[in-house]
């Protein structure tokens, strides 16, 4: 019953929520951006994922924010949490539901496979950044299992390589890119701790397939989460991409092992 019930509310709330996100979107309404953000947080509230942030996410300039990634549910969790657009592979489009609600909150998606591509690709994201949009990066490139960090892709910071010295946007005014790490956890499951018997629930990675995975976590009672907002820093700060991904990954993974060795395993 448990399983049929949130689907139920995850139905209730995007018939309710999904009309006016759509035509303020179309309509390019004063403060549509804010939309998808609600839209996100009442799928949280639908499958009882509670998330409990740390520090705050850096507003009122051009942000990168990079944050490991350990499950599908992370793209609902974050996206009502951080004002930005998601930089996403481009099969994610095909999912069901959440394909739909990345659209809404115009993801940039990104072939990795296609070279040809990869100039223009960039071009988007960085004139996202010159029109004032924070991006939200997933170096990793794939999921983990929730208790480690995979190693970084530098080539996903190529978004980042015009702005060691700042540019201007079309005022004249300097455009200082910053950078803001993002350790997320999955830290509670069916109120007990998350550990490598039981993170399998919410960690989806490997082959596993999404269908089957996402039944099963509907069974689950509910999900706590954790979101650190670690010190963000200017762009200026790295001579390379390679620089700045180290320290993404350094900065993310070293929160990580911090919260988990108060969880045991």
């Amino acid at each position: 019953m448990r399983k049929y019930f949130k689907i139920l509310k995850i139905a209730v709330y995007l018939g309710i929520l999904l009309p006016p996100t759509i035509l303020l979107k179309k309509l390019r309404f004063p403060g549509y951006k804010a939309w998808p953000h609600w839209v996100h947080k009442s799928m949280c509230q639908a499958l009882d994922i509670r998330v409990k942030t740390y520090g705050h996410a850096l507003e009122g300039s051009p942000t990168l924010f990079v944050s490991n990634h350990i499950s599908y549910l992370d793209i609902i969790i974050l996206g009502h949490i951080i004002k930005g657009c998601f930089i996403a592979k481009r099969d994610m489009i095909d999912w069901p539901v959440l394909g739909y609600l990345s659209t809404l909150q115009r993801t940039i998606f990104i072939d990795r496979e296609k070279r040809t591509e990869v100039h223009s690709q960039r071009q988007e994201m960085q004139d996202r950044i010159k029109g004032g949009d924070s991006l939200i990066l997933f170096p990793e490139g794939t999921t983990s299992n929730g208790g480690s960090v995979l190693p970084f892709k530098s080539s996903l910071f190529g978004v980042t390589e015009n702005y060691i010295h700042p540019m201007a946007d079309e005022e004249g005014r300097p455009i200082e890119l910053m950078v803001q790490p993002v350790t997320l956890l999955y830290k509670r499951i069916n109120c007990m701790p998350a550990n490598r018997t039981n993170r399998n629930k919410v960690a989806w990675y490997g082959e596993m397939e999404i269908g089957p995975h996402f039944k099963e976590f509907l069974r689950q009672q509910n999900v706590e989460v954790e979101v650190h907002f670690l010190e963000p820093v200017s762009r200026n700060l790295f001579k390379t991409r390679k620089e700045l991904s180290a320290y993404c990954q350094r900065s993310i993974e070293r929160k990580m092992v911090e919260r988990l060795r108060r969880t045991p395993e």
